[in-house]
């Protein structure tokens, strides 16, 4: 089924709709750091998804798949460990990468 084949509704509907799924389920705020930020936003403005409440929905369903299936999160952490070992670009030493932790926290702490 495309979107083309969904139904159209009225914003009174809409709001009826939303308010009755919110009370079979839950609604929550989320923080995303830079980097997941700016990727949702690409993916939002390529038609990807609709809104960042859409893609929560998606990645929550794709991690309940993956609950049903260890075998094959066992697989995508493989492949996530070999890609970044792969990785041609230099990596950071631990220590250098706590200090920028540790220097953008007092940066954030001041005023």
């Amino acid at each position: 089924m495309s979107k083309d084949d969904w139904p159209t509704f009225t914003p009174e509907e809409s709001r009826r709709i939303q308010q009755r799924t919110r009370q079979r389920g839950m609604t929550f705020e989320v923080f995303l750091p830079e980097g997941l930020s700016d990727w949702l936003k690409a993916k939002i403005d390529a038609g990807v998804f609709e809104s960042p409440a859409e893609a929560a929905f998606v990645a929550f369903q794709d991690m309940h798949e993956l609950d049903r299936h260890p075998e094959v999160r066992k697989q995508l952490l493989k492949a996530m460990i070999q890609s970044a070992m792969d990785d041609p670009r230099p990596s950071s030493p631990a220590a250098e990468v706590f200090d920028r932790i540790k220097a953008r926290m007092i940066e954030d702490a001041k005023p």
